[in-house]
């Protein structure tokens, strides 16, 4: 078995694996997700060395689906063998949805630790700061997250988000205030379709961010080789666009000699993980052979400087990489609005 090998630590604490476990998908947002599946995908990410685990009080029972699996687990994996990134902030769709208050804060870090089964949280991020008025984060969340790192109740502290211009401008506040940020996760910006995040990572290395954390290859599913959720924010014009790059693929499939059988999803995993600039590529997966196919094309990639001119992909493979890539050329600094409109 493949062991993905720790690269990363964050001032000096536990060493963290280059993909980590987005734990989302136990939501039920990208169809049914069975405990006794959470427990096969959780195990099968530790036993594949993926020492981050990710989730979220926003993403319905994922915060319980993950504690259980790991109270299931924790005679074969102890606490200390992961670390455990939650957020904090964002408890719904809508803006009113949302509370940054100090006193919750305290409260949202007591129930995720209880609902987690564990005395204390590795990393901690706000959960999508584009949605709320950006004073609030900086004068009161993240104090009020800085005092529970002092204390040990957390050890890092975190933004999350999708305008990257917001998350750069609150990682330079921090900075200027000789509070740099620990982590910085950005979703959705580092794919096919999408390479914005490049642009800014020595951005928010120059404004003291120690680990950044580029999340969700398939970009919410959009680059999976299936329709995307109903939900997805993406324009129409895109989504034809990735299905116009999905019917090429299987074009490939059926045509090549001898039978080819990749898909959309696994190149669009390693077109991501090509990219060595970001610490820690995150990976939604909601069971785990959807572990097994990440790790498998970091694998091959691991050495690669880009998926279009990667020696470890066939030829063909880098061929159809590169005719992709061209189809969703006009996209490249798309982001859809974040806030939605109806949020």
């Amino acid at each position: 078995m493949t062991v993905v090998e720790p690269t990363h630590t964050i001032t000096g604490k536990k060493a963290l694996s280059p993909i980590a476990l987005g734990c989302g998908a136990f939501s039920g947002a990208y169809g049914p997700a069975p405990q006794d599946e959470a427990v096969r995908t959780v195990r099968k990410a530790l036993e594949h060395g993926i020492t981050l685990l990710d989730t979220s009080p926003y993403y319905n029972d994922s915060e319980i689906k993950l504690g259980k699996a790991l109270k299931e687990l924790e005679r074969e994996f102890p606490r200390s063998s992961y670390s455990i990134c939650t957020k904090l902030g964002r408890y719904g769709y809508h803006r009113s949805d949302f509370d940054y208050s100090a006193s919750r804060v305290v409260a949202s870090v007591q129930e995720s630790m209880h609902r987690l089964h564990t005395n204390y949280l590795d990393i901690v991020l706000c959960h999508d700061v584009e949605f709320v008025d950006l004073s609030q984060i900086i004068d009161e969340t993240l104090p009020q997250l800085f005092d529970l790192k002092r204390k040990g109740v957390i050890h890092h502290v975190g933004i999350s988000g999708y305008p990257l211009e917001v998350l750069l401008r609150i990682a330079q506040i921090q900075n200027k205030r000789g509070n740099p940020l620990d982590v910085c996760l950005s979703y959705c910006n580092l794919n096919l379709h999408c390479q914005l995040l490049e642009e800014y990572v020595p951005k928010l290395r120059a404004a003291g961010v120690n680990t950044i954390i580029a999340a969700s290859p398939l970009s919410m599913g959009l680059l999976s080789g299936e329709a995307p959720p109903q939900w997805h924010p993406a324009s129409l014009e895109l989504k034809d666009a990735v299905k116009e790059c999905a019917d090429l693929v299987r074009v490939h499939n059926a045509t090549h000699s001898p039978p080819s059988k990749t898909d959309l999803a696994e190149i669009a995993e390693s077109y991501a993980f090509s990219y060595k600039s970001v610490d820690i590529h995150l990976v939604g997966a909601k069971t785990a052979r959807e572990v097994e196919h990440a790790v498998d094309a970091y694998t091959r990639v691991k050495a690669l400087k880009s998926c279009s001119g990667g020696s470890d992909l066939s030829p063909s493979i880098n061929r159809l990489c590169k005719q992709i890539l061209g189809i969703l050329r006009p996209f490249s600094r798309y982001n859809w609005p974040s806030p939605p409109d109806d949020a």
